[in-house]
């Protein structure tokens, strides 16, 4: 790990390097001003960054406030002989994790930054292993307002801007809108930054959805060695797909292949409403193809579920390809979203039907994943039939 002392006094840079000299948690690299510190910054990655606020060319002040737009994924600590209430107070505002008053010993700083260090670790952990795909359904499905910062391993960042859940901007060096947002997704080992944004948000430049675009990224992913022969235009693709989607959704259900007849589709209905009538606090339940199509529902509650289908088709293909991706996990059994509100729960029945259960949080999720493992077999003798 790397901390970046910023002070515009070099016996106290040198006191502190050589203080730390032997320490096995992190290294210690150090800048005269926020000038330098920013140029340190640009070219390598940080975990922590300690710095005094009255310092020649760039106080700290300023850098903070550009650390704050350019690198905001990195916590800082604040040093300084010029406090005041007030200033701490709106330090403590901006994010800093402590304040140290001039003069301090080793031992005050060495705890000041391994405490900052142990924050910025539980942090990163929470994220990793999480695709960044994954991440952004999160924050759709939280309908949240927010500026994501996208970190690739080499030093590149992208930005991805949510309103109230929907994707309205995407930027990463000269691309701009759903380019740029494709780029991002196709990035591994991503680290992410989150903050709110204050209105007015910035205009949209998307010109699709975020599902679409997930989807785009997934088939650009499917292509061999990046080769784009197949796909001239994946994001007209799925832009296409998705309108299929939903315009299947719209038209009347239409038995499958290996789908039972009309009795029998009244059967997985029957089955559906045995399910919730055993289950707490189900909202909606049914019965879809990976086509996005609803081959039966059971809706006590008059839930809108209208997009439902098409949405969750994808959002199951995607979640299967990122398990697939990591080695050694075994098949998909189950995807849990939870929201303020409720859980939805879907799992596989065949590989090419899924079933979605719509919770209320006041109900009990293990009751309703015992139930539904108990009704899958039965539910899979409905839905396929020997050839």
């Amino acid at each position: 790990m790397k901390v970046l002392i910023v002070d515009d006094e070099p016996e106290l840079l040198l006191s502190i390097k050589s203080g730390f000299e032997h320490n096995e948690r992190f290294q210690i690299v150090t800048a005269e001003n926020g000038r330098d510190a920013l140029d340190l910054l640009d070219r390598g990655r940080f975990d922590l960054v300690v710095t005094d606020l009255r310092m020649p060319i760039m106080d700290g002040i300023e850098l903070l406030s550009v650390m704050s737009e350019s690198f905001p994924e990195v916590p800082h600590i604040v040093m300084t002989a010029f406090s005041t209430p007030l200033i701490d107070k709106q330090l403590k505002k901006a994010g800093t994790l402590n304040i140290l008053e001039k003069p301090f010993d080793i031992e005050a700083l060495e705890q000041a930054i391994n405490k900052a260090l142990d924050v910025h670790e539980e942090q990163s952990r929470s994220l990793f292993g999480l695709a960044l795909s994954s991440f952004l359904q999160m924050v759709a499905m939280e309908e949240k307002t927010v500026h994501i910062k996208v970190f690739h391993p080499s030093g590149k960042n992208g930005s991805l801007f949510f309103r109230e859940g929907e994707l309205i901007d995407a930027e990463v060096d000269h691309l701009t809108g759903d380019e740029a947002a494709l780029e991002m997704l196709a990035w591994e080992d991503t680290r992410v930054s989150m903050k709110e944004f204050p209105a007015p948000s910035p205009g949209t430049r998307m010109q699709s959805e975020l599902l679409p675009l997930l989807f785009a990224a997934a088939k650009r992913e499917d292509e061999d060695g990046g080769n784009h022969e197949e796909f001239d235009n994946p994001l007209e693709t799925a832009r296409q797909e998705f309108t299929r989607l939903k315009e299947e959704h719209d038209q009347p259900t239409a038995p499958h292949n290996t789908l039972t007849a009309k009795g029998e589709t009244m059967g997985i209905k029957e089955l559906l409403k045995k399910m919730a009538d055993e289950m707490d606090g189900v909202l909606a339940i049914q019965v879809t193809g990976m086509d996005g199509i609803t081959l039966a529902l059971h809706n006590p509650t008059g839930a809108d579920v209208e997009a439902f289908s098409a949405k969750f088709a994808m959002v199951m293909k995607l979640v299967e390809k990122s398990v697939d991706s990591l080695k050694g996990l075994g098949e998909l059994e189950e995807n849990l979203v939870q929201t303020k509100n409720a859980w939805v729960l879907t799992r596989f029945i065949t590989p090419q039907h899924y079933i979605g259960i719509a919770v209320s949080r006041e109900g009990t999720l293990g009751n309703v994943r015992l139930v539904g493992q108990r009704y899958i077999e039965h539910l899979r003798k409905q839905l396929v039939k020997p050839e």
